[in-house]
Formats: structure tokens, C-alpha cells, sequence
């Protein structure tokens, strides 16, 4: 399934890592540099998720398609679980150009796919829609956790050794082994992607 584009509505509002564990990581005693120690963190946490293709804290995205695919596959696993995150709201274009929103009951939820799927009912359809761009859009939310509790230690552990490399190097690549990130993120990160076995 291919999709027109993937927006994100609502930014998580904690991140995985406090800022107070990220200083304690750098040995950084002093609250100078809170600011920029935090905005590394959300850096490390965005690198970490778009390298892992997945969503750690819980984020509200908004997805466009062309037309409805057999199953619409939803990208940035996994789906939210938290009860107070669990809405999907699929809607869609008619030949009339105005916009209506599918009932719930009218499809099924498979939040246990990786990603999660939306599919028909048994032996229904989905609506008939304009064909056109961006006619269908899709939202809901994905995370392992609204606080950052659902997220693996060594992901934490691998977005902590990213603020601890930038905040110590402050440039695009370390000057002695000209890498842009270290061996020892990747091969965590590598060991937590949602396609490899845990």
C-alpha cells in the first residue's frame, strides 16, 4: 500500500528519557545547557523512531490516500493500546466533493498486526468514494505508552548515548572516526526494530 503523505497531529508530550536522566548521563551538573540538552533528547527520540520505523511515545497521525487499498496498513507502529488513545477516524470524499466520516462499526481494528490494519467487515467493502487525490484520510494514534514507560531500556539506553555524543561533539561527525553515529546506537537500535525477533 502506498500512501499520498503521513502527518503528525499531536507531538508526544513527555519524551522517553528526562531531561534529568540525559544530564545525569553527560555528568552535566549546571542548568545552562538545560535547553539544548532537552531539544538532543527530542532529537535522539526522533532519529531512534525514524531508524526504527516505529512510534515510542504516543503520536497522533493523520494519513492521506488516493483510494481505499484492500487493507489499509498503518505506518509508525505500534497502534496505541491506552484506552484514552484508541481513536481511529477514517473518512473520505464523495462524488459530490463533500467529505463524510465512516461509521466505526463499518470496518475492523487489528491493533495486534505490526503495523496495525484497518480491514472490512466479513464479506463487506468500503464505501465508494471520488477518485482523487488525498479522497481518503486516516487518523489515529501510535505509541508504546503515553509517559515513555513502554519504551525498551536499550532504547533508552541508545537515545542517552546519542545526547551523550552530540552534546560532547556539537558537530555533524566525530573528527577521529568520521562517523556521524556510533556502532554501539545502531546495533541497539537494530536489536529493538519491530521486524526483528525479540
Amino acid at each position: 500500500m502506498r500512501y499520498r503523505s503521513l502527518k503528525t497531529l499531536t507531538q508526544p508530550t513527555v519524551e522517553p528519557v528526562s531531561l534529568a536522566e540525559a544530564k545525569a548521563h553527560c555528568r552535566i551538573d549546571t542548568d545552562t545547557d538545560n535547553a539544548y540538552v532537552a531539544a538532543l533528547v527530542r532529537a535522539a527520540r526522533e532519529y531512534c523512531e525514524a531508524y526504527c520505523d516505529e512510534t515510542f511515545v504516543h503520536t497522533q497521525y493523520v494519513m492521506s490516500l488516493d483510494s481505499f487499498p484492500t487493507e489499509i496498513e498503518l505506518p509508525r507502529p505500534p497502534m496505541a493500546t491506552d484506552a484514552a488513545y484508541t481513536a481511529v477516524t477514517v473518512t473520505y470524499t464523495l462524488e459530490n466533493q463533500s467529505t463524510a466520516t465512516l461509521a466505526t462499526n463499518q470496518y475492523r481494528v487489528d491493533r495486534d498486526s505490526v503495523p496495525g490494519v484497518l480491514r472490512t467487515l466479513y464479506n463487506g467493502s468500503w464505501p465508494s468514494h471520488l477518485l482523487d487525490y488525498n479522497a481518503v484520510r486516516v487518523t489515529w494514534w501510535g505509541g508504546k505508552s503515553a509517559d515513555g514507560s513502554g519504551v525498551e531500556q536499550r532504547i533508552r539506553n541508545a537515545i542517552l548515548w546519542l545526547v551523550g555524543y552530540w552534546y560532547e561533539r556539537r558537530m555533524a561527525a566525530d573528527g577521529i572516526s568520521m562517523s556521524e553515529i556510533p556502532f554501539g546506537v545502531k546495533a541497539l537500535l537494530d536489536s529493538a526494530k519491530w521486524g526483528a525477533y525479540r
